[in-house]
């Protein structure tokens, strides 16, 4: 990532491996995303709106569960390593300063309004729970160390 993470090093990383189904969620993106396979740190980075674009150049746009959502609680302590509740802290500190990040990532309730969301739109990256039916228009990508 460059300083203020305004691009990830490299786009996902092409990989043939399967979605990282074993904690609990899965991690989507739209088809316009590159690659198989993304790193936590890389991916932690974007939902943390520390990157903002994709390796290529094209907006990351993450979206995030409900605060109270299983699944958020999954992703937000693998992926994110830590609390939900710290997560929420963050973003308010964060539209409180006057830092220029961007707002919060968008928030969708269910994993049908994730899958939804990431279908319709370019360079977005979700998670849904474990086990749910993916769609027409989002890919699994699985995520490496």
């Amino acid at each position: 990532m460059r300083a203020r993470g305004f691009l990830l090093a490299a786009s996902l990383v092409l990989a043939a491996s399967v979605p990282v189904a074993g904690e609990g969620f899965v991690v989507i993106v739209n088809p316009s995303v590159s690659g198989a396979s993304v790193h936590r740190a890389d991916l932690a980075a974007v939902f943390m709106k520390k990157a903002l674009r994709w390796g290529d150049g094209s907006p990351a746009r993450p979206v995030d569960q409900s605060g109270t959502s299983p699944v958020r609680r999954l992703f937000s302590d693998s992926v994110l390593q830590m609390p939900v509740s710290v997560v929420v802290q963050y973003w308010q500190k964060q539209l409180l300063s006057a830092s220029g990040l961007s707002k919060v990532p968008v928030l969708k309730s269910t994993d049908d309004e994730v899958l939804a969301y990431v279908a319709r739109t370019n360079g977005s990256v979700g998670y849904v729970s474990a086990g749910t039916t993916l769609t027409p228009g989002v890919k699994a990508v699985t995520i490496i160390e």
